[in-house]
């Protein structure tokens, strides 16, 4: 599809839940480049709250529907993980580039499909990794970047939580639905340490190992505690992730030659030999609510940039692509009582049978 910079981009949300309402709708509406004109979301209530929200744009219940009838640049895909695949198929195979949320897709024939027709199609898909644009991160890779802890040899990344986001109220019970979720806390909270992993060292994988377990919502059909270990060439990452903590709180932890770095929910403190350490504190919390519309906004830019760049697209993709892998690893490695396994190792076929389980 050939789109101009000089008009603002044509848009609809999928999926009209509490990430699109709080986390996208806002940014979405704060720039000038792009206007939403449709929504699409099967659930009336929501369908009315999007009315509400969004009065100006045309609603639908079927997403054939709306494609057929709107002539849209991209969607903006905001349902359940399950869902993802379908639709960013559906939407590719009309030429219409997608923004999609994580997971990009649990299962990496998935991806390779959306691969494979959006190389086809010319169409850009771009996973909302937008982790990577929190204020700490940035800052934590500028650091990286300049080298004032050398060589990173250690990260350590962990997400605290006392449930899935929203169980409070109920409103995100799909978390704990296999059906609708395709994994638990791994693929909700585990995808985020999975870029925000790649996006610290710039490399590929060599081997993943991980275990995961139920500590808390032992009646669920879904893991609520990950442990990972991901090797990287002169790197050990590891990643721990739970619904079932005591406190809501993020950390992480880059490990140099020179020195380190720790990121401690809203503080940052970088340390190196023969000089104080240097703390730099941030205005919002890395726990502070779950929608961070503020980080979604930082990330538009590089939306935009993929759709009009031909020379950058694909870079988000390989992102997704590598998360993706590493998420099927993860599973498989448990079901394998925490098996090591190769990063590239083709991944064979998944029979029902022998479906590694994601409880």
């Amino acid at each position: 599809m050939t789109i101009r910079r000089n008009r603002a981009l044509r848009g609809a949300i999928v999926g009209f839940g509490n990430v699109a309402v709080e986390g996208h709708l806002p940014a979405w509406k704060a720039d000038r480049h792009f206007s939403i004109v449709a929504v699409c979301e099967p659930d009336e209530a929501r369908l009315a709250l999007a009315g509400e929200r969004l009065p100006e744009a045309q609603r639908y219940t079927d997403l054939a529907t709306m494609l057929d009838a709107e002539r849209l640049d991209f969607i903006d895909v905001a349902t359940p993980p399950a869902t993802h695949a379908e639709i960013v198929g559906a939407a590719i195979s009309r030429h219409v580039h997608v923004l999609c949320e994580k997971p990009l897709a649990t299962r990496m024939e998935d991806c390779s499909r959306i691969r494979s027709a959006a190389s086809a199609g010319r169409v850009v898909v771009f996973t909302a990794h937008n982790w990577k644009y929190a204020p700490i991160f940035r800052t934590a890779k500028r650091v990286l970047r300049r080298g004032e802890i050398g060589k990173v040899t250690h990260l350590e990344l962990q997400t605290l939580r006392v449930a899935p986001p929203g169980s409070a109220t109920g409103a995100t019970a799909w978390r704990l639905d296999p059906a609708l979720a395709g994994g638990g806390i791994l693929v909700d909270h585990g995808w985020h340490a999975f870029y925000l992993i790649l996006y610290a060292l710039d490399a590929e994988p060599l081997a993943v190992s991980a275990r995961i377990a139920k500590r808390k919502f032992v009646d669920s059909a879904v893991e609520d505690t990950a442990n990972c270990t991901i090797e990287f060439p002169g790197a050990v990452a590891e990643i721990f992730v739970t619904w079932a903590a005591e406190e809501r709180r993020n950390s992480a932890r880059f490990t140099g030659t020179h020195g380190s770095i720790d990121v401690a929910d809203r503080v940052l403190t970088v340390s190196v030999a023969n000089r104080s350490p240097v703390e730099t504190t941030f205005a919002e919390p890395l726990s502070a609510g779950s929608y961070h519309p503020d980080w979604f906004g930082s990330m538009l830019e590089d939306f935009r940039e993929e759709l009009f760049e031909p020379t950058l697209r694909g870079i988000n993709f390989h992102e997704a692509e590598n998360c993706c892998r590493l998420l099927e690893l993860c599973y498989r490695s448990s079901a394998a009582d925490g098996a090591h396994l190769p990063f590239r190792e083709p991944l064979p076929p998944l029979d029902d049978a022998d479906t590694p389980s994601r409880a």
